[in-house]
């Protein structure tokens, strides 16, 4: 995305009138301080040189009548040294063309940049500033992209709990697919101040600490999504798990945000929450534990076509990759260390099914509705995992012993 990096010409042509004008006062100012700073022990260089302020406002606007009257009182004043009534006056109405003078100085210098100032880009884009909190300088700006179905998509619940929280000033939400009851959503957030927009291209280039919220799965276009927010200058970005569909264009990632200094975080929160932590603490003081961890979302099968769409990369990747990480984490499972791998075949824990896909009737998806696996790795340790898309919404871990007993 390119962006312009030059000052814009009216920029340009203001700076160089104002170059002008600041010279041209900054001479009349010199004439008329020398003026009224000699007396006559100086030179008479100096006593000679005329009232750069009187002379300019005698050839615009004083008669010459008026004019022959104040060169003889010049001449018999010796400029400043008057005894006379007529002179003390004199005094008056030469403070009267230095005031005047001083005045049309700072019109001429700072009018300007005052008119340059009122229809400059800074302005407009103080006036367009968005978001929920725009008040708030200690806020951190969040973007958004890829809403996904109100209370249903990913994106949607990480939206609501940054609206309510006190230091984020959520600026802008990003989907270019806008499902049905999308705009009641819309409508929602432009009333709290928040832009909805189509693509990262209809948003200025960031200004603040902004932090972009991709929570558009991992299909293809997350990669793009990503150089994007960085070009606009994010200074930091949540990835929605896995972040990418490979490994490779994760690395690709990750290059390009070092080379910015760029900050990428991917949400694997399910990590810290009580019952895994509860769950990992009890396996370690049962001997020969296994623990089993299922994940089910609320779907139905009518409602398997669109979340197959959703999310292309499969089950594993998109819902059981909470459970990947967590094994991962705090039971050292790696594709290295698996001594067993055994999948449950029981079609009421394992089921693949084929759909049609939404809006092409030629196109069909193919992917696990439930699925359900043991492993048992070189050190010994046994885990089980289940995942369904059907069964309800809810998480839990169960914890046994040797026997097979639950802990």
């Amino acid at each position: 995305m390119s962006r312009r990096t030059t000052p814009p010409a009216k920029f340009t042509c203001t700076f160089h009138v104002n170059a002008i004008l600041l010279s041209t006062n900054l001479i009349l100012l010199l004439f008329m301080l020398v003026g009224t700073l000699s007396t006559e022990e100086e030179s008479v260089f100096v006593n000679a040189l005329p009232m750069p302020p009187i002379w300019v406002l005698d050839k615009l606007f004083t008669s010459e009548a008026k004019k022959a009257a104040r060169r003889e009182a010049e001449r018999r004043a010796k400029y400043f040294v008057f005894e006379t009534p007529a002179g003390e006056l004199e005094i008056k109405k030469r403070y009267v063309y230095y005031a005047t003078f001083v005045l049309i100085a700072l019109i001429t210098q700072f009018g300007p940049l005052f008119i340059a100032y009122l229809f400059s880009d800074k302005r407009r884009k103080r006036k367009k500033r968005s978001g929920n909190r725009p008040g708030r300088k200690d806020a951190l700006d969040v973007v958004v992209v890829g809403c996904g179905l109100p209370k249903r998509g990913v994106g949607w619940f990480h939206l609501i709990q940054l609206l309510d929280l006190p230091n984020v000033n959520v600026r802008a939400v990003v989907e270019n697919n806008r499902p049905k009851g999308f705009d009641n959503l819309v409508q929602s957030l432009q009333a709290r101040g928040v832009v909805c927009v189509a693509s990262l291209a209809d948003l200025d280039r960031f200004t603040k600490r902004t932090l972009c919220f991709i929570s558009d799965r991992s299909n293809n276009r997350n990669l793009i999504l990503f150089r994007t927010c960085l070009e606009m200058g994010a200074s930091a970005i949540y990835l929605e798990k896995p972040g990418a569909p490979t490994v490779k264009q994760l690395e690709d990632m990750k290059t390009l945000a070092e080379r910015r200094g760029v900050a990428v975080y991917i949400g694997y929160n399910k990590n810290f929450s009580s019952y895994v932590q509860n769950a990992v603490k009890l396996s370690r003081q049962v001997d020969d534990s296994h623990v089993f961890w299922c994940h089910s979302d609320p779907y139905t099968e009518y409602n398997l076509p669109a979340v197959f769409a959703h999310n292309p990369e499969g089950l594993m990747k998109s819902m059981a990759i909470d459970e990947l990480a967590i094994l991962v984490t705090y039971f050292n499972v790696c594709v290295d260390n698996i001594f067993r791998f055994t999948v449950n075949t029981k079609e009421k824990m394992t089921k693949r099914v084929t759909v049609r896909k939404p809006g092409s009737p030629t196109i069909s998806m193919t992917d696990f509705s439930r699925a359900a696996f043991k492993i048992r790795t070189n050190d010994d340790v046994s885990v089980s995992v289940m995942a369904d898309r059907c069964g309800g919404n809810f998480s839990f871990a169960v914890v046994k012993d040797g026997s097979g007993k639950e802990a």
